[in-house]
């Protein structure tokens, strides 16, 4: 007995340094789910997307087509927050540009160096949906979308456009096509002057409207008019209006972990206890 009360003050000093390290115990894992989905933004960049006409009514600074349209996507990305985004470029040739990601600042930064003028010039609607399928195979997304932004008609693609559209029909996939731009003669870039200022010529732009009205339905998508930058924003709101989410599970697992230090701790306020308990017999008999 002579000499347990230090060894219970021992006791209590290596008690307070295991609370101090906060011991914890897994209890439970759960798999971590987040909602969201699929979006595939189908981009053209033929030429015909450096008209000059997208500037919302009433504005007087000239915007083109592709520059209103890149503007809204990147808006688009930065109001996400749990649907994975890729995108899809196309002229005459249909390229990824960035597979499903949940990357938002990647994805921004590839959206504002995209131009036109890099891909051999045509309109590849067909073959543009079979490159964003492809981007959507294997997705356990229940919502999966194509958002498709082009101004013209289809001329260079090898797989039909409506042959696209049955198939991601047949995959659950909804297409919404957009056709940016106004109708008529609009005008367009075609070079600079002496004094390098941007010369302009009012042509006309073949488009196909019907077209994109049939891949909608057949995919139960919708067709969209955007003729200017805020029409096109709305257009965008409103696919995501129409589509439902999905649980999507993150990588890996999440551990609830339950603090022990507690525990700890009440075991050497009882040591110390004892501790006292004891010093004071020992005092009571040994005077």
């Amino acid at each position: 007995m002579h000499h347990l009360p230090p060894v219970l003050r021992l006791l209590v000093m290596a008690a307070l340094v295991v609370v101090m390290a906060r011991p914890q115990i897994a209890t439970t894992e759960s798999d971590v789910y987040t909602e969201g989905m699929d979006i595939v933004i189908t981009l053209d960049l033929s030429t015909s997307m450096n008209a000059v006409d997208f500037a919302p009514a009433g504005r007087p600074t000239k915007l083109s087509r592709i520059e209103g349209a890149k503007q809204v996507i990147a808006d688009f990305i930065r109001q996400r927050r749990n649907d994975r985004l890729g995108l899809v470029v196309f002229a005459a040739e249909a390229f990824t540009q960035c597979p499903l990601t949940l990357d938002y600042s990647v994805l921004a930064n590839i959206v504002r160096v995209v131009k036109t003028g890099v891909i051999k010039d045509g309109t590849a609607i067909g073959d543009a949906l079979m490159i964003a399928l492809n981007r959507l195979e294997g997705s356990e997304a229940k919502s999966k979308v194509i958002v498709l932004l082009t101004d013209g008609d289809d001329n260079a693609s090898h797989v039909a456009p409506i042959q696209a559209a049955e198939l991601a029909a047949k995959k659950g996939i909804f297409v919404f096509p957009i056709m940016v731009g106004k109708g008529g003669k609009v005008p367009f870039p075609v070079g600079k002057n002496v004094f390098g200022q941007t010369q302009y010529r009012y042509v006309e732009i073949k488009t196909n409207p019907d077209l994109l009205k049939r891949i909608a339905k057949v995919t139960r998508g919708k067709f969209y008019r955007a003729v200017d930058k805020q029409a096109l924003a709305e257009d965008f709101q409103d696919i995501l209006d129409h589509m439902e989410k999905t649980r999507l599970m993150d990588p890996g697992r999440y551990t609830r972990r339950a603090e022990m230090f507690q525990m700890v701790l009440l075991g050497a306020v009882l040591v110390l206890l004892v501790e006292q308990l004891l010093g004071r017999s020992r005092l009571r008999r040994f005077p």
